[in-house]
């Protein structure tokens, strides 16, 4: 079920609730020096106290998503990350929170009995499948955790799964209900129809002086001639442009962008010597010793496996993870800076433990040589400048008084295109529409506001001369006019075919016979599908949804009106539709109806207004 919600449900959870379904205990590989974060509670949503080892944990699981979808070439410090990295942390713990928060509204109590006997499965503490209470002990030990402490964060995850259950069973699509819909589906009518247009209308309609008149005086507006604009344009584009960097400045640009280079991350692994697993300082030094005296000689996976007295990382060649020297403590990132790959530091002591640290993998030390980056530096180099140009040119024409002459003198001084449009309306403008009405409100004898045609160009509109809006005369729109009338009257006469009782029958000569209309053929198709190419999409959706036989029916259409009768619906089979097609329209109802369950929740308890940081980490960079 997990596993199903984790692939469709992608709308709500891209970086959400169903990745920490996969519970507290998927974090053993993490450094056991986490139990540092577990003193203050880091935010509050609601009701609910967020501890800042869980907000931790949340964050780094949305970087991993991150770098898994764009790269591991993300870097995490620049400022607009961080925003995307904190607001999908954010809205993680807020979907986490409020599937918690609809279980706890049931009032169901999970007995401690049940929490327990769920805890002991975990494969983290069990040996040839059985329960082992020295794992059990000792992951407590490594993590600085009470029972209770454990407890806790295991019933917030049982919580979470059964919430996510409970939704996922209530918002199910049953295999009968999508049977009739594919039956419906697959379904074949025989139908006859015809669409009559005004143009099908052969009643003789007239229309008087005073008629056309009145027409004209109450519609003006649609004889309007727009106001037209003469200007001349400026055009700024940076390939058109001499535009010249000396190699000094790329090189000074080169420098800097080493300077900005943000820190490789070093992968680490570690081997953690316990003090409170041995009864003496001797037996305890003597470990150290130990494991200090076969590192040149072993490989330090085995090691690992063999000394290592932290049982969440032995799996795992003791992996912690990336650091870009802000992760871990500082007097492990002191150590871990002097490292290069496969370099392990000498014993280290730490909270009366002691590791020793070896650097597995490092990404971000590859730095692009001048060469490689040159031509990249130099298209950044002339951006600058152009923009730059763009701006000095925007101050000296900006609110400026210019005539003609010098406008021209303007341009041939500066080297740039000038292209004269003459008696325009904005219609027509070779603008886009921001544009356009950017030069539409500039004043005569003006420049525009700089108008942005595309990255790199420009233009600046010189605005000279206006032609006030008119409106055509009177006596050159009178015939258009009369025929507006006229195909109006007949669109008239379609409705009153529409409110008529008297169509019984669906033919040509019948409806000849009634009404004042030719040229018009009434079409009959036998036993086609929704499918068809032969109808228009809103002539299929108005006949499908129709469920009488033998009743003619009439609906008003953009085109005019549709006369149609259903002469035979053929029973669909939902047996015909393939195995691979029944399964996604399957999966595509249930996923619809789960987010719409879960965004109703989401109105519900609004955690999105009630999620808060403390001011005490508010301003630390997570």
């Amino acid at each position: 079920m997990i596993s199903f919600l984790r692939e469709r449900l992608q709308g709500i959870v891209a970086f959400s609730f169903l990745g920490i379904v996969a519970l507290t205990f998927a974090f053993l590989g993490l450094p056991t020096f986490t139990q540092t974060f577990n003193v203050n509670d880091y935010a509050k949503i609601g009701k609910y106290s967020i501890s800042q080892s869980e907000y931790f944990r949340t964050k780094a699981q949305v970087e991993d998503n991150l770098r898994s979808q764009f790269g591991e070439g993300l870097n995490f410090s620049d400022p607009a990350i961080v925003d995307i990295v904190s607001n999908l942390t954010n809205n993680s713990i807020i979907e986490k929170y409020t599937l918690i928060n609809f279980f706890d509204d049931l009032n169901a109590d999970i007995p401690d009995t049940y929490i327990e006997t769920e805890l002991s499965k975990l494969e983290a503490f069990q040996v040839d499948g059985r329960f082992n209470q020295d794992l059990f002990k000792q992951y407590l030990i490594n993590f600085n955790l009470t029972k209770e402490d454990l407890m806790e964060d295991f019933e917030s995850d049982l919580k979470l799964n059964l919430a996510v259950s409970l939704i996922d069973s209530t918002a199910s699509s049953y295999n009968q209900s999508i049977n009739q819909y594919l039956d419906l589906l697959t379904e074949r009518r025989s139908i006859s129809f015809v669409e009559l247009e005004a143009e099908n209308v052969t009643k003789d309609f007239a229309a008087g002086e005073t008629e056309i008149q009145d027409y004209y005086n109450n519609n003006l507006e649609q004889f309007a001639i727009p106001e037209k604009r003469s200007f001349l344009l400026l055009d700024l584009n940076k390939n058109k442009m001499n535009l010249e960097i000396s190699e000094v400045e790329i090189e000074d640009a080169y420098n800097l962008f080493l300077e900005n280079m943000p820190a490789p991350e070093k992968r680490v692994s570690h081997i953690m010597i316990i003090r409170d697993n041995y009864s003496t300082d001797l037996e305890y030094q003597e470990r150290i010793a130990l494991v200090t005296n076969q590192l040149e000689t072993s490989e330090f996976k085995d090691l690992v496996k063999n000394y290592s007295d932290d049982l969440g990382t032995t799996d795992t060649d003791g992996d912690l993870g990336f650091t870009n020297g802000e992760v871990f403590p500082s007097e492990f990132e002191t150590v871990i800076a002097g490292l290069n790959i496969d370099d392990v530091s000498p014993a280290l002591s730490y909270e009366n433990n002691t590791h020793f640290l070896k650097v597995t993998e490092i990404k971000g030390s590859d730095i692009s040589s001048y060469e490689d980056k040159r031509t990249e530096l130099l298209g950044e180099l002339k951006q600058i400048q152009f923009e730059d140009e763009v701006a000095q040119i925007s101050s000296s024409l900006t609110f400026s008084n210019f005539t003609m002459e010098e406008v021209k003198e303007f341009a041939e001084s500066n080297s740039l295109e000038l292209k004269d449009y003459v008696d325009l309306s904005v219609a027509d403008f070779p603008l886009n529409f921001e544009n356009s009405s950017i030069v539409s409100t500039t004043e005569v004898n003006n420049w525009s506001s700089p108008l942005e045609i595309g990255f790199d160009n420009f233009s600046f509109a010189y605005v000279y001369d206006t032609k006030d809006k008119t409106y055509e005369e009177f006596s050159s729109v009178t015939d258009s006019v009369k025929n507006i009338i006229l195909e109006s009257k007949k669109t008239d006469y379609l409705n009153e075919i529409y409110a008529s009782p008297d169509i019984t029958v669906l033919n040509e000569a019948s409806l000849s016979e009634l009404f004042e209309i030719s040229d018009f053929k009434v079409e009959k198709f036998k036993g086609i599908n929704r499918s068809t190419s032969l109808l228009s999409n809103d002539i299929v959706g108005k006949v499908f949804n129709d469920s009488d036989i033998g009743v003619i029916k009439k609906e008003v259409t953009a085109k005019g009106l549709l006369i149609y009768v259903v002469e035979d619906r053929i029973k669909g089979d939902h047996t015909s539709v393939s195995e691979e097609d029944r399964i996604a329209i399957l999966e595509e109802s249930k996923r619809t109806n789960l987010q719409l369950a879960f965004n109703e929740l989401r109105a519900k308890y609004n955690f999105d207004e009630k999620i808060s940081v403390s001011n005490q980490f508010a301003n630390q960079n997570l």
